[in-house]
């Protein structure tokens, strides 16, 4: 089960980074075209924000039942070393960071008809904490 686990959130990441970068084009394009947002793109929002909440949901589940994170926090080297801390505290706590960002960002595109610089804003910054992926273990 615990193997499912893994291999679904590194599969699904494939698809919200996917979702994310279309939702961004689309936001850049109707931000600089000024044209009104039209319902796809809402759709497309939609989707991105339930796939982020998908692989949080799989990702704290993951946090709970790894033994490897469990092996961290009781050994005591979850803080000393770059890589434990890595997948300890800072991936959890960015990617947090970031489901709530695309979520706000997602609650501006249904309120307003055009693309506003606080969603560009919220989104930029959910994509910057991309950087917080383990990519080392991740692509391995």
């Amino acid at each position: 089960m615990y193997e499912f686990l893994v291999n679904f959130h590194s599969g699904w990441a494939y698809l919200v980074m996917l979702l994310t970068v279309v939702l961004m084009v689309a936001m850049l394009y109707h931000y600089f075209t000024k044209t009104p947002l039209h319902h796809t793109i809402r759709k497309v929002a939609f989707y991105t924000v339930l796939s982020f909440h998908i692989q949080f949901l799989i990702g704290v589940v993951l946090y709970i039942v790894s033994p490897r994170i469990q092996g961290f926090w009781q050994a005591g080297t979850a803080m000393n070393v770059k890589e434990n801390r890595l997948l300890a505290l800072e991936h959890p706590l960015m990617m947090f960071t970031a489901v709530i960002l695309v979520t706000i960002a997602n609650a501006k595109i249904k309120k307003n008809q055009y693309v506003t610089n606080s969603i560009l804003i919220f989104l930029v910054i959910a994509l910057l904490c991309f950087y917080m992926i383990p990519w080392t273990q991740w692509l391995a």
